[in-house]
Formats: structure tokens, C-alpha cells, sequence
């Protein structure tokens, strides 16, 4: 059979990207194929248009972020957080560290992550990018896969890199097309499902709260039996429909399988967890007695924000046109509760096209994670979140999209 001595990949997202990128500086031939009209749509999206491509976190912290960080440990090492820092840096992009170790460029836009990334490659020579083409399946012969198939033609090449991403951003071209290339050739799928997205609950919140942001919160995920399976501390946005903001994206990937198997699980806020109950019901008497010749509703400017007050008195059943001296206890124990207790039943998560990332993938264990190919063909590769390997936010996952695919070209160019 015929090939060509050239490496294809397969997607142009961040890993696809970076992986061009590498092997072109190398001196390789490289074919990039992108179903959509454009590459790396959803990189000029992440992070809400400001894409946090690292953490400036040390070696062993940065692990414990990773889900699987045995196998991502050789990617990592080399291609580590400096290393990617000093890659754009060079390309003429200035970054910055903000709060909690995050990168992002200075100037507060994606698009010059995107450009850094392109520019280079559609200068070059030695690499093609063809847009509007879609894979449907693989080329191979024995135990060596030499090229692909779209509706269309044929490519070929002696390496293939499958860098399609996972399912989140659908609109975007992440739809999952990587999982069936792997599967087809025998690999492993460990069940997609989506991850760093916000929770839908039973009661949610008045539609006037949508995305209002509470901060210093704590929040626990419980089980049937109140036993806590995970908490944090931060900043939580609430929903008609549940909650989001960044503690739920978090905790949201920690309970992701459990959600999907349908273990039941609960949530609950403690609006001020730096008081304890006796403390906080105490400021309450204190508070409503000092303020005795008010109304309620104007009362409960002391711990609620004015947006917020029409759903303190709705879920608690407490009149707030009501003189603040003729309060009940109960009314008094029910703010305590909304403060410190209120707990929510969770259907469900807000689905794919809101989920950051994807949990799940092409199964490790038929990897080798020194080198990102396949142990069952010769010359297929795998990078990115194709793979089945997450992380929290903060800079992780953009990591883990640009390690694999150094390794993956690394590798390729040997």
C-alpha cells in the first residue's frame, strides 16, 4: 500500500494545534483535517473568551488535579506548565498570573492563543490544513494504520494522530467523532459523560436570580444518608434551574459517575460558614430585636443581598411586609436554615452544550503513556480529550490537551 511520509491529525483544536505546531518545527510533513469551516472554534471560546491555558501550581499539586495523573505524569513532565508558558511566550503572547495559580494572556482574549497557534501553521510550507472534512474511518493493514477516509477521498501518511476532542461545545465540532474512529479499531471507550457543569436541583431559584453570584460559600454534596461525599469553599452562581458558578463545576466532576448511575444525591449551601449555627441564630434574635420597628424584608439586608430577598421569603413562608418585633422563632429558625441547611435534591447536571469538559474516552490502559499510541495499532496516536483523562479548572485541561499532544508529536518525529 502506498503512504505518504507525513503525519496526519485528525481535528484542529487545542491538541491538534499544538501537535501541527511541534511537528512542523521539527522539520515533518503535516496534514491537519478539521470537520468545521474554521479551527480551534471552541479554543476562541474557553474560558468564556479568556482561556486559562495553565496553573503555575508545582509539579506535585499540579498532579493531584488530574484524574489518572499516574498516566499523564510522563506527558507532563515533558511538556510541563513552564514549558507550554515559555512556548506562546516566545510566539509573542504576554500572560499573566491571576488568582489561584491561573494563566491567562494579558490581554484578556482567546483569539490570541488561537492565532499563535494558526498563523505559524498556515505560514508553512510543510503543513496543510483542509477545512469541512470529515473523517468516517481509518486505513489500516494488519496491525499499522496508514491513513484515513472521509466521504470523499483518501489521505495517507505514516502516522496518525486522533486530536477530535470529547463532546462538550458540540456546535463547535465536539461531537464525539474520535470515540468512534477508536472503537472501530478495537479500543476501549469508558462512557463519555459531561463534566465541570453546573447541577440541576428540585427547587432551583427565582428566574430574577439567574447567574446571581454569592461568594465565600460553602457547598457539600451528600448522599441518601447525609454522609458528605464532597465539599469546597468559593463562589457559587445560582439557577432557575440549580446551581453553577466555580465550587459546583468543581464538585460537579467528582460526582459525575455517581450522577450518572443514578445514585441519589443532595446539595447544600451554608451562605456564612465562618459562623455557627448557635452564632448565627443568636445575630439573628439580636439583630431583628435592635431593628425591631422595620419590616422584615428590610431587615434581611443584613445578610441578603436586595436580589435576593424575594426568594428568602418565598421558600421560607415568612411575610416581609411584617413588623420585624412580631417575627417568630420558627421564622427566625427558617432563615437559619436557608443559611446554614437548605438542601437540594439533585436531578440531574445542565447536559452537554453547557459542560465544560468531558469525563470519559479512549481507554488509558491500551495507551502508552510514554508515548501516546495506541498499544493495539502502529502509527495511530491519541491526544487531548479524545483521551479519557480530566481535571478540575483552573488551567488543567487546556494542559492536558497541549502535554499529550507534545508527547504524541515528540513521539511521531522519532
Amino acid at each position: 500500500m502506498a503512504t505518504t511520509d507525513r503525519v496526519i491529525i485528525v481535528g484542529g483544536g487545542a491538541s491538534g494545534l499544538m501537535a501541527a505546531n511541534l511537528l512542523a518545527e521539527r522539520g515533518k510533513r503535516v496534514l491537519l483535517l478539521e470537520k468545521k469551516h474554521q479551527a480551534g472554534l471552541k479554543l476562541r471560546i474557553t474560558g468564556k473568551g479568556r482561556c486559562n491555558l495553565t496553573n503555575t501550581a508545582e509539579e506535585e499539586e499540579y498532579l493531584t488535579h488530574i484524574s489518572h495523573k499516574d498516566f499523564f505524569q510522563a506527558s507532563y513532565k515533558h511538556f510541563d506548565n513552564e514549558a507550554l508558558m515559555a512556548f506562546f511566550e516566545q510566539r509573542g503572547v504576554a500572560l499573566e498570573e491571576q488568582r489561584g495559580g491561573r494563566v491567562f494572556p494579558k490581554s484578556g482574549k482567546s483569539l490570541d492563543i488561537f492565532l499563535a497557534l494558526v498563523k505559524p501553521l498556515e505560514d508553512n510550507p510543510l503543513v496543510e490544513i483542509r477545512k469541512n472534512c470529515r473523517i468516517e474511518s481509518l486505513i489500516r493493514q494488519n496491525q499499522n494504520v496508514f491513513g484515513v477516509r472521509s466521504d470523499k477521498e483518501s489521505f495517507y501518511g505514516d502516522k496518525v494522530i486522533i486530536a477530535t476532542g470529547g463532546a462538550t461545545y458540540p456546535s463547535t465540532g465536539s461531537e464525539g467523532d474520535g470515540y468512534d474512529l477508536a472503537s472501530s479499531l478495537g479500543h476501549k471507550i469508558v462512557e463519555p459523560i459531561p463534566a465541570l457543569v453546573g447541577l440541576r436541583t428540585d427547587k432551583g431559584y427565582c428566574r430574577s436570580l439567574q447567574n446571581f453570584e454569592l461568594k465565600n460559600c460553602e457547598v457539600s454534596i451528600s448522599d441518601k444518608d447525609r454522609q458528605v461525599v464532597c465539599k469546597a469553599f468559593g463562589e457559587v452562581h445560582l439557577d432557575e434551574f440549580g446551581l453553577s458558578g466555580p465550587v459546583v463545576l468543581s464538585l460537579s466532576r467528582l460526582i459525575a459517575r455517581r450522577l450518572d448511575a443514578g445514585e441519589r444525591l443532595f446539595i447544600t449551601l451554608d451562605l456564612k460558614p465562618k459562623l455557627s449555627e448557635e452564632r448565627l441564630l443568636k445575630e439573628i434574635d439580636e439583630t431583628f430585636s435592635q431593628r425591631r420597628v422595620e419590616n422584615v424584608a428590610s431587615v434581611l439586608r443584613a445578610w441578603f443581598a436586595k436580589p435576593m430577598i424575594e426568594d428568602v421569603l418565598q421558600v421560607c413562608r415568612i411575610n416581609g411586609r411584617a413588623m420585624a418585633k412580631n417575627i417568630s422563632d420558627k421564622d427566625k429558625r427558617s432563615l437559619l436554615w436557608y443559611m446554614k441547611q437548605r438542601r437540594q435534591f439533585i436531578v440531574g447536571d445542565m447536559g452537554w452544550k453547557e459542560a465544560i469538559i468531558t469525563q470519559g474516552g479512549v481507554a488509558l490502559e491500551q495507551i502508552d503513556a510514554r508515548t501516546m499510541e495506541s498499544k493495539l495499532l502502529k502509527g495511530l496516536y491519541f491526544c487531548g480529550e479524545v483521551l479519557d483523562l480530566d481535571a478540575d479548572t483552573g488551567g488543567y485541561n487546556l494542559q492536558i490537551a497541549f502535554s499529550t499532544a507534545a508527547q504524541a508529536a515528540e513521539s511521531c518525529t522519532k
